[in-house]
């Protein structure tokens, strides 16, 4: 039930962030509306409005900057997991050592 709730609150924020985002990047669509063709690494970018240009520019950030957090997230299960074999190592070698004692 609270991870019905939980899940139920974590998608509403999700969709007002998500309204946000596609609310500021429309008003930057609409007053930056000036058409420039950009130069990116050598190659001619074909000419759309400055605004496009800053909503793909932040959308790509906000993708890069997810991933990164997915990546250190993994990174960090993947050394927790280890941490968790090493201590079930450990406790089955105290168990064995613990019977044989008796």
């Amino acid at each position: 039930m609270l991870a019905k709730l939980a899940r139920l609150i974590r998608n509403l924020f999700v969709v007002i962030w998500l309204v946000v985002v596609l609310t500021i990047g429309g008003w930057v669509a609409f007053y930056n509306s000036e058409y420039v063709s950009i130069n990116l690494f050598g190659f001619n970018l074909p000419e759309f409005s400055i605004g496009f240009y800053l909503c793909i520019t932040f959308a790509t950030g906000v993708v890069i900057g997810w991933f990164g957090t997915w990546l250190l997230a993994r990174a960090k299960l993947f050394s927790r997991q280890r941490e968790l074999g090493k201590a079930r190592k450990e406790m089955e070698k105290l168990r064995t050592a613990q019977m044989l004692e008796q």
